[in-house]
């Protein structure tokens, strides 16, 4: 059976993401499954693998991209317990999706409730669950506490809008100009990010600061997000973008970091200001549990029509490079899905 992949062999541009053809498939060993692909997202974290930028991925070339992924399991291997061949099921990776096959951990994979096609299901391993976990086990406010969202238009921003708004929250939402509306139709107070009195706008919308700001972008961002906050605040920093667009040497990560996770904490000591940084992959490799359990929540809140998935565009394996390169220019209006059978 001829079947595709995407393989990376050097780091680089979107070029690098190239077709190879397979004719043979993988056969899973015990505890493991072989999965059928029917969306593979794509996201920012992917454009950081395929630079050899991911702090998190270890493995070195070659390697396939995508980060997460929704299908069926086609089987068990040898005396496996896991979802039934047949089975819709979603999970993430960290990277491998990007293939029409793949083998996973059979305790890994979580079902998908009937009525979740595959382009919504894959919202979920990810983006919903990073903003859903933020949501519920790094802050515990009241309703019509006031949030930050910085970068509230992206893919995880949008997820934090959504799901902030259902739990009865206010939200403010920082974006670029072009894409306020978006943002403000999810239910959020919109602000650009390039306003100069930028820490004063926030505050004044929010009624004199918000009670928790989320924030991936790291270095100023996270010092405004830090001066948004009200008394008892808190900062929850969970990605450096910023860092990593600017080509920035490491001592300017370790510094952001320092800030976050060390200084803020100290000035925040007599405001009850505090801080943490969330990085999903090692909250599920120790709590594998506790990730599942919330995966099945975030599902069931998609299958109940509670919450409503992004709009998606889904493309075929083929168009990756060109999937990257709309991810980096930004401003997308659906979120972007690989359909590697197609």
């Amino acid at each position: 059976m001829s079947w595709q992949r995407i393989r990376v062999r050097d780091w680089g541009g979107p070029e690098v993401l190239q077709i190879e053809q397979l004719d043979d498939l993988p056969s899973p060993g015990p505890g493991e499954a072989l999965v059928r692909v029917r969306a593979a997202g794509v996201g920012y974290t992917d454009t950081i693998v395929r630079r050899g930028k991911y702090i998190d991925y270890k493995d070195g070339l070659p390697v396939t991209p995508g980060y997460d992924l929704a299908g069926e399991v086609v089987a068990l291997g040898p005396d496996t317990q896991g979802p039934a061949p047949g089975t819709p099921v979603c999970d993430m990776p960290m990277y491998g999706s990007y293939s029409k096959y793949v083998i996973r951990p059979a305790q890994d994979l979580v079902p998908v409730p009937s009525g979740v096609v595959a382009a919504d299901a894959v919202q979920v391993p990810l983006m919903l669950m990073t903003a859903y976990q933020m949501l519920t086990r790094e802050v515990d406010f009241p309703k019509g506490s006031w949030v930050l969202v910085v970068g509230a238009s992206g893919s995880v921003g949008r997820a934090l809008v959504k799901l902030a708004v259902e739990r009865g929250l206010k939200v403010v939402g920082t974006a670029s100009a072009r894409n306020l509306g978006a943002v403000e139709e999810l239910g959020a107070t919109a602000i650009d990010y390039e306003r100069p009195d930028l820490v004063k706008t926030i505050r004044a919308a929010s009624g004199g600061g918000v009670l928790a700001a989320f924030d991936a972008i790291g270095g100023v961002s996270w010092k405004t997000s830090w001066k948004a906050l009200r008394r008892s605040g808190k900062l929850v920093g969970y990605g450096l973008q910023g860092y990593l667009e600017s080509g920035a040497g490491s001592l300017n990560a370790i510094s952001s970091f320092a800030r976050l996770l060390a200084i803020y904490p100290l000035l925040g000591k007599l405001s009850g200001k505090s801080t943490s940084f969330y990085n999903i992959l090692q909250r599920r490799w120790k709590l594998p549990e506790e990730y599942r359990e919330d995966a099945v929540a975030v599902l069931d809140l998609l299958a109940s029509g509670t919450i409503a998935p992004d709009p998606v565009e889904v493309l075929p394996l083929s168009a990756a490079p060109e999937a990257h390169r709309r991810i980096a220019a930004g401003g997308l209006e659906a979120r972007l899905v690989l359909d590697p059978g197609a």
